[in-house]
């Protein structure tokens, strides 16, 4: 028996199933918990939880307004947790680990850091997304997908392969997404929801993030800063800074991008973005962190400066070897 009939006839045989995914979550986190809740809704009691709300740019996705944030809305009757997205449960919450106690654990992700914390371990670092692996899974579960599953999974593929651009995206992407069109998936309504609904104040925002841009002398490496001021100038929210790296990317000759973005006094989270030579994932994790090769972060206490000096002199030499 393969490992996604083993998942399946797990599913199959749960009458009552919590999926979970990591906070500040994005498009596969929550594509592809919502994707299991829509597949399954009409057999099971599924409970979706994510201590993070979706981004405003995903509450369009169908079933984004059931999601729970608290552990304590949960009922604890489940006998069975599906963890998506997700290289560890701490990244879920502080508490989950103690919260699914004794309870079977099947982990479906896409990060090579994951610790294959599950009872089952559907982790695949060669998908460009967790999405992609969970259409495999529920195409062999012997029910057809219903066109809210394939929006979601739609949904989780198009965002972590930046629509079909980074190295991650595959023939086989292509091919998953042909499919969920077939199922109903709308990529005009999906990608107008997500790129081109934004509020005047991301535009504020980012015109205060870009006058931050520095280069290496080489210019091959840039970074760009948000501070918590920057917010309030803007009367902007985090998520409102979703994909603001992308613009350093965009730069010819840039390897490695990187956004400094304050998240409380002396604490930065710190993103990193690759063009493919650098490892940066491996970077991550030595500062914390993880991640993708291409696409990772960690948070860092300390004065902007000190970040700054560490970060760059890092990523320079990283650069420097290829």
């Amino acid at each position: 028996m393969s490992l996604s009939q083993k998942i399946n006839k797990e599913i199959e045989r749960a009458s009552r199933i919590l999926v979970a995914s990591h906070q500040n979550p994005e498009g596969d986190a929550i594509g592809s918990a919502l994707a299991l809740y829509h597949h399954w809704k009409d057999e099971k009691e599924i409970q979706v939880f994510n201590e993070d709300k979706a981004p405003y740019f995903l509450c369009f996705l169908p079933g984004a307004e059931l999601i729970k944030h608290r552990l304590r809305e949960l009922k604890r009757n489940f006998d069975l947790v599906v963890v998506v997205d997700c290289a560890n449960l701490s990244r879920v919450s502080e508490k989950f680990s103690e919260f699914i106690k004794g309870r079977k654990i099947i982990n479906i992700d896409h990060h090579q850091t994951n610790s294959n914390f599950g009872m089952l371990n559907l982790v695949s670092a060669q998908a460009s997304s967790t999405g992609e692996i969970i259409f495999e899974l529920l195409k062999k579960s012997g029910k057809r997908l219903n066109p809210e599953t394939a929006t979601c999974l739609y949904t989780a593929i198009s965002m972590d392969t930046g629509s079909f651009q980074y190295i991650n995206t595959s023939y086989n992407s292509f091919k998953t997404a042909t499919e969920l069109v077939k199922l109903g998936a709308q990529p005009n309504q999906i990608a107008k929801a997500v790129y081109h609904s934004h509020p005047p104040a991301r535009l504020l925002l980012l015109c205060q993030v870009l006058a931050t841009l520095e280069f290496s002398k080489n210019q091959k490496r840039a970074d760009i800063t948000l501070s918590q001021d920057m917010y309030k100038k803007a009367q902007a929210s985090p998520e409102m800074a979703e994909g603001f790296i992308n613009y350093l990317t965009s730069i010819k000759g840039i390897e490695v991008a990187i956004l400094f973005r304050q998240v409380e006094k002396n604490q930065y989270k710190v993103t990193f973005r690759s063009m493919g030579k650098v490892n940066v994932a491996r970077l991550a994790e030595e500062l914390g962190g993880g991640g993708h090769r291409q696409a990772s972060g960690a948070t860092l206490n300390g004065s902007l400066e000190q970040i700054k000096r560490q970060i760059r002199v890092r990523v320079d030499n990283l650069i420097q070897k290829i």
